[in-house]
This record gives structure tokens, sequence and C-alpha cells, in this order.
């Protein structure tokens, strides 16, 4: 998801230097590619908070336990979506005031040892979310056609979750083994101009 985040972004804002281009509207200062990526999260999240506002009261409205339910299960994804894009409108909003103090890194990173023990719970929870889903494609079948199917879309819904974290831990996998890198880099460096 954070990669397929990342491409759309990277979309967006070509799309708008092209346009742009096409123009001959040369790049304002004022409205730079982080303001309208943080303007098309914001129109986003606007949208979204309407449906999620609909799936709310229908709901609310509806006396099957069922249908509740199910909705119940797209409004916590639907705000948790909110939670998310609040979050990087905060961050690209920072990038846009500097409010970032000068002396902090980009990167904070993990010291060695955490790093190391980050990295191996991160390859665990790797293996167990992938056994995951073969566990619950499982499932999928033996329950295709029980409770009107229900159990068997529950059980793929949770195959998207696993998906979901596997995506997410091997985006954290990769970033450790860069800190790792970036570390011995440091150490290489700081030998060097010492010597």
């Amino acid at each position: 998801m954070a990669r397929a985040l990342r491409s759309k972004a990277i979309e967006i804002i070509a799309a708008q230097r092209a346009e742009d281009e096409m123009w001959g509207i040369p790049e304002s200062p004022e409205v730079s590619s982080v303001q309208r990526l943080m303007n098309e999260i914001q129109a986003h999240a606007a949208h979204e908070a309407k449906w999620l506002a609909g799936y709310q009261v229908s709901a609310k409205q509806s006396n099957d336990p069922l249908i509740r339910f199910l909705l119940g299960l797209i409004v916590a994804d639907e705000e948790r979506h909110h939670e998310i894009t609040a979050r990087m409108i905060a961050k690209l909003n920072d990038e846009l005031t500097w409010t970032r103090s000068s002396g902090t890194q980009r990167r904070a990173g993990e010291k060695s040892t955490k790093r190391k023990s980050l990295l191996n719970s991160v390859e665990s929870f790797l293996e167990a979310e992938r056994s995951g889903v073969k566990e619950y494609e499982k499932l999928k079948k033996k329950s295709h056609g029980l409770y009107r199917d229900v159990f068997a879309l529950l059980c793929m819904t949770m195959i998207h979750d696993s998906l979901k974290h596997i995506e997410i831990l091997e985006f954290l996998r990769q970033r450790l083994k860069e800190g790792r890198h970036s570390s011995r880099k440091t150490i290489s460096r700081a030998a060097k101009d010492s010597g």
C-alpha cells in the first residue's frame, strides 16, 4: 500500500508539472509539489469523510445485525484511513512550514542491538503473516457456501489485511537493513577521517 501511495503521489506531481509546462507556467515557489500533494490528499480526505458519514448513518439505520456488522467493519477501516491521511497532511504541512528543528535528523534510526532485535521480530512477523494468509485461504474454501458466504467474505478481508501487513513489514525490514548499512558507512567514514 505504501508503494501504491508513493507511486500515486509521483504520478500526481508529474502530471501537474507536465500540465504546467504545457501552458508555460513556471513552478511557483509558493505552490510547490509538496503543497500540491497536500492539497490532493486534503481533497481526498474531505471526499472520504462524506462517505464515512454515509456508512455510519446506513449502519445505524439497518435492523439487520449482519448489515450493521459488515458496515461497521468498513466504518472502522474508513476511520483508520481518515487518521492516516490526517497524519500525512500534518507531515506535509511540517515540510512546508519547516517546523522540524534543524538539528533533528530526517531518519532517526535505531541502535545496532535494538535494530537487530527488531529485524528478527519483523522476520518472525512476516513468516506468521504469510502463514496466516495460507490458513485463511484454507478456511475460506472450507466456509464457502456457509451462512450465505459471509465467513468466506470475512476470510477474504483478513487475507487482504495480512497482505497489507506484509507490505508494511517488508518496508520496515528494508528500512532496518538500510539503517544497518548506513551505520557501517558512518563508522567507515569516521575511521577514514581519523586515519
